[in-house]
């Protein structure tokens, strides 16, 4: 029997080290606290269910967008796009499972396997600095806020987390002080509410200098555009324990399979790279053009934003996906 070493209990490292513990493996999960808390915006588009079940705290059917202060699309769907998860709650459910060491480091020669599952910490990539807010106000809202600003590459969001609070962050990548930023949009945005907790994280957006034997963020699997994470990291441990348990190379296993993911994560890299070089008329133009368009919205809210992703949206907007 292998002795495995999982070194970061969040998504991916939790969620692998639960799939292998439990399928009777000598696993070890390696992170520096006890409990896992990293502050998202905790929601993930409705097309995915992990093996260990999450809580869903709300459906989100209806999305608003805006550009420089001014709304200039909505839409809603017949069935919810997206589900508000209780991420910390799904993550320690797992980590109460297996044998849990904290610490970040494994000695490596006592295991005959060590994953990477870090996430963003060895900080060779590009990141984004995110912070986030719970707030508790009587001006709550079903519908999920995106709030663009020209000047800066990133947006505001905010989104339903359960009735009467409300999940409110920010995340740019040319001004590192998110909190401040955070803190203005809120003071402008709410006349009445209250901070029930603050706290910030970095999300990676770049490419990573190795993939080897790494999973989730520590891999590079967030998608840039929009920052949602969570889906492509607990696929990577789906199928990193598929690897294992069929006795397959692991990083041709992992290559093979999350080829559309990271096909569709490297075109975002580019799209924004795009966005970046352009003026600030570009920009508004360009930003305009996408946030007006049915099909690159549905696109981007499953961030599915490739060839055969666009016309899976268009397929799906013919038939009435969309409610006016």
């Amino acid at each position: 029997m292998e002795k495995i070493a999982v070194i970061g209990g969040g998504v991916s490292g939790s969620y692998l080290a639960y799939l292998l513990s439990n399928s009777g493996y000598d696993v070890t999960l390696f992170d520096i606290k006890e409990k896992y808390f990293k502050p998202c915006g905790d929601v993930v588009p409705n097309i995915y269910k992990p093996k260990f079940e999450w809580k869903i705290k709300y459906y989100i059917k209806n999305f608003a967008f805006y550009l420089d202060g001014e709304r200039i699309y909505d839409v809603g769907y017949r069935n919810p796009k997206w589900i508000v998860i209780d991420k910390p709650g799904w993550i320690n459910s797992m980590r109460e499972k297996v044998n849990q060491v904290i610490s970040t480091k494994a000695d490596k020669s006592k295991f005959d396997l060590t994953i990477d599952a870090k996430g963003p910490y060895d900080m060779d990539r590009q990141v984004v600095y995110t912070t986030r807010a719970l707030i508790e106000t009587n001006e709550f809202s079903d519908e999920a806020i995106l709030e663009f600003n020209t000047k800066f590459t990133g947006f505001f969001w905010i989104f339903p987390d359960e009735e009467g609070v409300l999940n409110v962050g920010a995340g740019f990548i040319e001004n590192k002080n998110s909190k401040d930023l955070l803190l203005n949009y809120i003071k402008n945005k709410f006349k009445d509410y209250k901070i029930l907790d603050l706290r910030g994280a970095p999300i990676s957006i770049g490419s990573v200098k190795s993939k080897s034997l790494k999973i989730g963020e520590a891999r590079g699997l967030v998608f840039p555009m929009s920052g949602e994470g969570i889906r492509p990291s607990a696929i990577s441990a789906e199928i990193a324990y598929e690897a294992i348990t069929r006795g397959k190379n692991f990083d041709e296993y992992l290559s093979y399979n999350l080829t559309k993911i990271e096909r569709r994560i490297e075109i975002q890299r580019r799209l924004l790279d795009v966005y970046m070089k352009s003026n600030i008329n570009a920009r508004k133009f360009l930003l305009k053009t996408f946030l007006r368009n049915d099909i690159l919205i549905d696109a981007f809210l499953e961030d599915k934003l490739d060839f055969e992703g666009i016309l899976e949206s268009a397929r799906g907007i013919k038939y009435g996906s969309i409610v006016r």
